[in-house]
This record gives C-alpha cells, structure tokens and sequence, in this order.
C-alpha cells in the first residue's frame, strides 16, 4: 500500500475509534446524568398502578346522579386539565383518583347544595389516550388506545426497534401524573427474551417513549456523514483522499 494511502487509513481509523469512544460514554453517562430526573425503571413506583384499581384519566367519561335529586344526573368528561364541572359550582379535580375517592371528592362539594350529597359514579366510557414512540422504530409518532399499554405494546404499535436502536436504553419521558417531568430508563431487552417482564413499564397517556441509537447506528451514521457528504466537499486536499475515498471503508466492532 503506498504511503498516502495508508496515511487516510490511519486518518479514518483515528476519527473512527474517536467517535466509538464519544458514542460510549454519551450512552453509558447520559441516561445517569440529569441528577433526580432520570431513575431506572426498578426504581420507579408509577403513580397510575395504585395498587390494581382503576385510575382516571383524561378523556374519561362519568355518569353521575344523585338519589336525593335525581333531575341532577348527567354525563361528562374527565377535561384536559383533569377535572370535571359539579352541579354546586366549580371543578373537581378526579384525573389519578380512583372512582371511589373521586365519589367522594364529589360529595364534599354537592354537600353545600344537597342536605344529602351521596353519588354514584360510574365509568361510562374510556377516553381515547396517546403515547408517542420516537427515535430508532420502524413508524415513529402517536400511537393511540382507549386500554392500558406498555412499553413493549406501544415499541410493537411502532413497527418494532430498528437494529441500530438500544433496547437496553430505552427511555420513557413522563409528564402526567407527576409534579415535573421525569425520565425512567427501561430495560426493553429484559423484556424481549423473557427475562425480566417487570421491566415493561405501564404507560400513561402523553408519555414519550425513546429509542436511542446504539453505538454501531452512530458510528454508521456518522461514516455516512463524513466520509460521503463532508469529506468530498470539505477534504479533498488531504494526501491520498483521491486514492482511498472509492475503496469501501471497513468498519471493526
């Protein structure tokens, strides 16, 4: 191999092995970085599981009456702040409450119109919910259910990882339901090959779900960048560049 040849060779191996070590400790320190606002998914009690029952949510539609006044009776929908309108006046907040304390809620305001507030309350209906999948899926963007879905559920609903995605480092960014957003790293390849099933978070709705890319998606990335976009326009005086830029480039791993 001539001189200027092997001088590229070791030009592209440098840049390489640069961006392999950049790319490992972004993915091995950003998901701990941030301090509180990423926890791993062990970590994490989600606020929506409360112990089996029911939570709910925005969209959801109630029936309400009242034995003592049964002309009081109608229907709503959880709003997207959360709440619903009462007869007495004013909003009940019941998004993240069972129906039960949401009964409940309910009663305490209607005791200042009603000698007897007693209600009942039942789910007419399930609101629509979205979460989104975002990063290194087949068909990123919403991904719509009036039921519960996990993580591995909405990954799925997204045409599945690509094979530059991380499934190690998927991360769920959360905003509902908690008092400022927070990121909870899951384990997806836990939950592909069965070993760890507690790993496929449940989620809620506007929750976006994050697939990175994994070391070898950057490195190809970024060989496709430099040497096919950049280096023709930005690197044709280097020594050899003419000679090695048709030669494929070989990668290691």
């Amino acid at each position: 191999m001539c001189a200027e040849a092997i001088e590229m060779a070791q030009i592209r191996a440098g840049l390489l092995l640069a961006l392999a070590a950049a790319a490992l400790s972004c993915l091995s320190g950003c998901a701990g970085s941030g301090g509180d606002a990423v926890v791993d998914v062990e970590d994490y009690v989600a606020p929506v599981q409360g112990g089996g029952a029911y939570l709910l949510r925005i969209g959801d539609e109630l029936n309400i009456s009242f034995p003592a006044d049964p002309m009081l009776a109608y229907k709503t929908p959880v709003s997207p702040a959360g709440t619903i309108s009462v007869p007495s006046g004013g909003e009940v907040m019941v998004a993240g409450k069972t129906i039960d304390d949401a009964r409940a809620a309910i009663e305490e305001r209607m005791a200042a119109l009603l000698l007897d507030p007693r209600a009942m309350v039942t789910l007419a209906q399930l609101g629509e919910q979205s979460v989104y999948v975002l990063g290194e899926v087949s068909k990123p963007g919403a991904v719509k259910t009036t039921g519960s879905v996990s993580v591995a559920m909405a990954l799925a609903e997204a045409g599945g990882l690509l094979a530059t995605g991380k499934p190690s480092s998927v991360m769920v960014v959360r905003t509902t339901g908690v008092e400022e957003a927070i990121a909870i790293k899951v384990d997806v390849s836990k939950v592909l090959t069965g070993r760890d099933l507690s790993n496929d978070l449940p989620l809620v709705s506007n929750d976006v779900v994050y697939v990175p890319k994994s070391v070898i998606g950057q490195v190809d990335e970024f060989v496709d960048l430099f040497f096919n976009r950049i280096a023709p326009a930005q690197l044709f005086y280097l020594r050899g560049y003419d000679i090695a830029k048709n030669k494929p480039l070989k990668v290691y791993q």
